[in-house]
């Protein structure tokens, strides 16, 4: 058991005073991304708010306290600085850890610009990470502070796979030792930011950029590894993945994400940043096209953000104001940008050392404002600020009474879960195990776990929703299937499809089949009956089943799962009770593993290089009453077996037991014997403990995987909806007592490994609508059961025990409507006790004492259950607030306050649309898709990321986190489908076009540079002053496949115009330019394009441009009928007007006439038109390119 202490003293107390605020000793327990939110264990939405620390003389007051590597110096002063900062009453709770280069760096060592890594030592840095880095990392999480650690040192300004610095090989060496350091595994509360504003990328031509699609795609290159060398070496928190350009772009995270669990985005903002400075409208803009493509799908972390007045820039790395929210101004904007995001933790980048002497003090009227108290600063409102924030979104405590075998020191300690998961059957696919149990007479049933290291374990599906509706499933006109129903069920995937196959002592065999274990699961009744089947897929594409008990069978199967021909018997063992029965085959050999059944049990295998035998048999195991279970291979090689064993009245309980292989025979255990405690799996990496979830405040639109009904339920009488954030009961029927009584909600008991701990169970219970005659609790249930709850005889409300049919009825009424009820279980005595409370503090213990058995008229191991059932009439019902397996709960404690409810109308699709069903876009290009969900309460919220994609042509437009990318010229048809949480689908069909240069509003931009129009109906376009308008390629452009480029214009356009090529993806790069003058058609050689840089004329590459379009003063219309690429040789383009560099007078050129003629050759620039005509002439060379020149009587 996993118990945690930390909190009691604290909260216990002001659980029942005030309602619970995050501090002092707010719990920090391990978070973790669920969609776009960090979340804390219990599901809580959580957004941190905290500050920075940087460990060097430097930053730390000018090396005033410590200096010369002075290791106890300088933790006195910063653990100092987080007390003073605490002590001042600043609300926060994370750290931001700077591993500072000062301690990394080779003394004496001059880093090549600031904190680049040319002078890191790993020696040092393994030094100071155990003397330095990981004390500060403890000393904040024992003041209730999250930690998120940074590298040493900046990013070099130009970073890629391959850079000056090797800095992805840097990377990754900080990251391999840091992740791998064995008390930074331990620390739940640390993260980790992979790196310190990167700024520009280079891509593998050797171009350098930081906002295209190519850009991110190389810094997911760098990060990638490094994350996976992260989860290789068994760390598992939050990572934060910083963007380009200061960490102030991210939109390419959207269509190519870093892969894995755990991921957010860390940015960093300061005044002036994402058009801050013009107000909250641009600030807005500007973030929803940087940081909310990301957003929409996962949380965000700023790592970096200040500001204040001018005044104070000696003490503030950003200058600007506070202002109003909506209004002119920084701080303000900023905080309400990041509300409305609602996933965004902040922290403030001040120098600690000022948080520390801040006093919330106002000050007196007239008094001169410092930096610590101004408001237009930023320390001031921030206080303040994060005063609110402390009442919401922060993380709540663990749950104290943890269930699992895994010990958190790479061992386990059988049993492997400690309840009732019987008869398992074990399969890896890919990485991930799943296992499936018995569940018989409950559903929904055949539970499904799964697992990435063989050792903990999560709830997949329960993919068995019913067998059949009659009176005895539904337990109807005294029948029922109690000991019956589902039983031991075989486990395969092949070929992309999952398969359960169980069978019924009743109804015979069924096949479960689904793509997605966690979705929907088909069910298929077979033709007969398979006892104890094991579903087997040969390797010659044949499909067979092993079954029956003492006499085993294989079966052929067809395509439908029916039989071919007759059953072949290969083994025969009368008597024996021989059952359970897996196939595999490994190494050459069909090896049969089933089971001894009964009292004592024992594991046996068969084998044979027949598929029908003869069978050779070995005893493999007969301690601890083991029984069936399956043989599984690690990714690393290794095999394991899970089987099961009796353990009295909980159930019966899953085992792990390692496998090594002598002679071609599986052994089991060491030494002939069962291991208790021993190593885990080696699955490639390790994992964090996971504990199957059991208790349930009812908040959520659908029962937990933890629950199921004892046989088919009345889903017409119980409800999330009707009431929510409760569970609510009507009796279904009239009955005689809790064995008959429908709609009764069960769960697994889970025992702890020390036998001295009490399974808990409790529920809060509202009684005021229950009838004459109902009875409604919590119930220790098999045979015999017991409960304790409400009942109403002659109008009164009663709290009543009952054991196995024997009733106790209190003397007095309940004076309240709202009860807690109470089951206290102890696996080691077998006794189950029952309590009751008015006020959740002292629990009265009420009835006899309940001797817990394991009868097979039941079949299953005790269980909790919450009942309402009717002696009289129906029509009654109650609401079940809570269940908790807690020894000390409430909702406050562990739960935030934003569930404000539902219901049914605002989960259920209405309709589903677009306001654009023909999307226009530019070749390269990224755009939002816009897919709106209307719901039937009439809200909407939009979907785009969220839906499923069915794509005619992907390779010309995917959709990918909500975000279509053109990839190539043409035409897709694609359907997206959104499914609610109720299970309703609606689906909307889109055509996305792709082309390279679109003349419509969507595809063309007139405001590239400064403001401008166009119209697509006519193909006007005007610029705004000095303006430039056309077509933007977020992944680039490959044109090197083509010849020419050819514009051609309606007239002759004013503005001085030009058509601009640009290489790069910043419009204040250089371009090639061609000067339009008066032409109406264009044609650009591809091949032969120059840019000038530096003085210096060099090619412009074709293979990735990002920017085309056109420049003009402003003002006069530039008239397009089509821009278009062309292979064509009908295209002279020996003469176009390209210039390129100033001719000088004896430079040698030729002349050419408009028309293309060669008029001159090899004549000096000063003599080029001496002797011609008025006329226009193209006058160049080669090396600087051609221009036009006019010749008139004046010349």
């Amino acid at each position: 058991m996993k118990i945690r202490l930390f909190f009691l003293s604290v909260f216990l107390i002001i659980v029942f005073v005030e309602p619970i605020l995050a501090w002092p000793d707010m719990p920090t327990p391990r978070l973790h991304v669920e969609g776009r939110f960090l979340k804390d264990t219990h599901g809580n939405t959580v957004n941190l708010h905290g500050f920075a620390q940087t460990y060097s003389p430097w930053f730390n007051e000018r090396g005033q306290y410590w200096n010369n590597y002075d290791v106890e110096g300088c933790l006195t002063y910063n653990q100092g600085l987080i007390d003073d900062i605490l002590d001042a009453g600043w609300k926060m709770n994370f750290l931001r850890l700077h591993m500072d280069p000062y301690w990394s760096n080779d003394p004496g060592c001059t880093p090549d610009g600031h904190e680049l890594p040319n002078c890191f030592s790993e020696t040092r840095f393994r030094k100071y990470l155990d003397e330095v880095f990981v004390p500060m990392a403890e000393y904040a999480i024992s003041k209730g502070l999250y930690v998120v650690i940074r590298p040493p040192g900046v990013s070099p300004e130009v970073i890629g796979v391959e850079d000056d610095y090797n800095y992805d090989e840097y990377l990754m060496t900080v990251w391999d030792i840091v992740s791998s350091h064995p008390k930074i595994l331990e620390m739940e509360e640390v993260m980790f930011e992979l790196a310190n504003e990167p700024v520009r990328i280079r891509l593998a031509d050797g171009s350098v950029g930081n906002n295209t699609q190519a850009h991110f795609d190389v810094l997911k290159q760098i990060f990638q590894p490094v994350v996976d060398k992260i989860r290789e070496n068994g760390f598992h928190n939050v990572l934060w993945i910083p963007g380009s350009a200061y960490q102030a772009q991210y939109k390419g995270y959207a269509v190519n994400p870093i892969e894995g669990e755990n991921i957010g985005y860390a940015v960093h903002i300061y005044p002036g940043w994402f058009g801050s400075a013009d107000g909250y409208e641009v600030f807005k803009q500007e973030w929803d096209a940087n940081v909310k493509p990301v957003a929409d799908f996962a949380p965000i972390m700023i790592t970096e953000m200040d500001w204040a007045p001018e005044k104070y820039e000696d003490v503030s790395w950003g200058t600007g104001i506070t202002g109003t929210a909506g209004g002119e101004g920084f701080g303000a904007n900023f905080k309400r940008i990041m509300d409305e995001t609602g996933n965004v933790s902040w922290l403030l980048f001040t120098s600690p050392h000022f948080l520390a002497d801040f006093s919330a003090e106002e000050p007196a009227d007239g008094e001169t404002y410092t930096f610590l108290n101004d408001p237009e600063a930023c320390p001031w409102p921030i206080y303040h600020w994060y005063q609110e924030y402390a009442q919401t979104d922060y993380p709540r405590p663990e749950f104290e009474y943890q269930s699992h075998s895994d010990n958190e020191d790479g061992t386990y300690t059988n049993p492997l879960i400690h309840a009732d998961f019987p008869d398992p059957d074990v399969i890896r696919v890919d990485d991930v195990y799943y296992m499936v149990s018995t569940t018989m007479h409950i559903f929904p049933g055949a539970t499904l776990l799964k697992s990435y290291d063989l050792v903990n374990w999560d709830y997949c599906n329960n993919p068995l929703e019913m067998i059949e509706a009659g009176d005895a499933y539904n337990l109807l006109n005294g029948e029922d299937r109690y000991a019956r129903g589902q039983w031991a069920s075989s486990l395969r995937y092949n070929d992309g499809t999952f398969y359960i196959m169980f069978n019924t002592l009743d109804e015979g065999a069924y096949l479960l089949t689904s793509s997605d274990p966690a979705g929907q699961w088909d069910l298929q009744k077979l033709s007969r009956s398979y006892y104890d089947p094991g579903l087997f897929f040969d390797e010659d594409g044949k499909t067979y089943v092993v079954h029956g008990i003492n006499t085993i069978k294989i079966t052929e199967l067809d395509d439908n799962f029916e039989a071919i021909g007759e059953d072949r018997t290969v083994i025969e063992r009368p008597e024996s009770g021989l059952e359970g029965c897996h196939m595999y085959q490994i190494n050459g050999f069909y090896y049969i593993y089933a089971t001894y059944g009964g009292w004592p049990a024992s594991q046996v295998a068969f084998r044979s290089t027949n598929l029908f035998g003869d069978y050779e048999e070995k005893l493999l195991l007969d301690d601890d009453n083991i029984h069936q279970g399956a043989l599984v291979e690690t990714q690393t090689g290794e095999w394991w077996t899970v089987l099961f064993y009796d353990k009295g009245p909980f159930g019966r309980f899953p085992n792990l037991q390692p496998v090594t292989w002598v002679n071609n025979w599986p052994e089991i255990g060491e030494n002939g014997q069962g291991v208790t405690t021993y190593r885990k799996p080696d699955v490639g990496q390790s994992y964090p403990v996971t504990v199957l979830p059991t208790n349930d405040n009812f908040r959520n639109y659908q029962l937990g995987k933890q629950w199921g009904w004892n046989h088919n339920p009345d889903d017409s009488k119980w409800s999330l909806f009707d009431r929510p954030g409760f569970l609510r009961l009507e009796t279904a029927g009239v009955t005689d007592g809790l064995l008959n009584a429908r709609n009764t909600l069960t769960q697994r008991i889970f025992g702890y490994h020390s036998e001295a701990t009490d399974s808990y169970g409790t529920i809060k219970l509202d009684a005021s609508n229950m009838q004459e005659g109902d009875v409604a609790g919590l119930a220790v249930f098999q045979d015999p059961y017991a409960f304790i709850g409400v009942t109403v005889a002659n109008g009164e409300k009663r709290i009543m025990t009952e054991l196995d049919g024997v009733a106790q009825v209190g003397t007095e009424a309940l004076a309240e409507e709202v009860v807690y009820l109470r089951a206290v279980a102890n696996y080691g005595t077998g006794i189950a006790k029952f309590y009751y409370s008015t006020d959740n503090q002292t629990y009265q213990p009420m009835g006899d004492d309940l001797n817990m058995a394991f009868d097979l008229s039941v079949f299953t191991g005790n269980k909790f259950a919450i009942f309402n059932y009717a002696t009289e009439t129906i029509g009654g019902f109650v609401d079940v607030d809570w269940f908790t397996t807690e020894a000390t709960f409430t909702e406050d404690l562990f739960y935030d306050n934003s569930f404000i409810g539902f219901t049914e109308e605002q989960l259920t699709l209405d309709q589903l649309y677009m306001d654009d069903q023909e999307i226009e876009m530019v070749l390269g290009a990224t755009r939002t898709l816009r897919i709106t969900a209307l719901f039937r309460d009439g809200h909407t919220e939009t979907v785009s990321s969220e839906v499923s994609i069915v794509n005619s042509n992907p390779e010309i437009a995917d959709v990918v986190n909500g975000r279509v990318v053109a990839g190539k010229n043409g035409e897709a048809n694609i359907t997206a489908t959104y499914e609610d949480k109720l299970g309703n689908q609606q689906s909307v069909s889109f055509t996305v076009v792709v082309s390279t240069f679109p003349l419509t509003n969507e595809g063309f931009n007139p405001s590239i540079w400064e403001t401008g129009t166009f119209d697509e109906s006519t193909g006007e376009l005007i610029t705004g002053q000095y303006g430039f308008g056309g077509w933007q390629y977020d992944n680039g452009l490959d044109l090197s496949g083509y010849k020419f480029l050819v514009v051609k214009l309606k007239k002759i356009p004013g503005g001085n115009a030009s058509f601009r090529i640009f290489d790069e993806s910043s419009y204040w790069s250089s371009p090639f330019s061609y000067d339009v003058q008066d032409e109406t058609e264009l044609v650009i050689d591809l091949n032969r394009m120059k840019k000038k840089v530096d003085g210096q004329l060099i090619p412009l590459d074709p293979s990735h441009i990002y920017i085309v379009g056109f420049w003009s003063l402003g003002g006069s219309p530039i008239l397009i009928d089509e821009v278009f690429l062309s292979n064509s040789d009908q295209y002279d383009t020996s003469v176009q007007e390209v210039v390129f560099e100033e001719l000088l007078p004896d430079d040698l050129v030729k002349v050419y006439a408009v028309t293309g003629r060669l008029l001159r050759s090899k004549v000096k620039r000063k003599n080029a038109v001496s002797g011609l005509v008025t006329g226009v002439y193209v006058i160049g060379n080669t090396e600087k390119g051609y221009g036009k020149v006019v010749v008139s009587d004046s010349y």
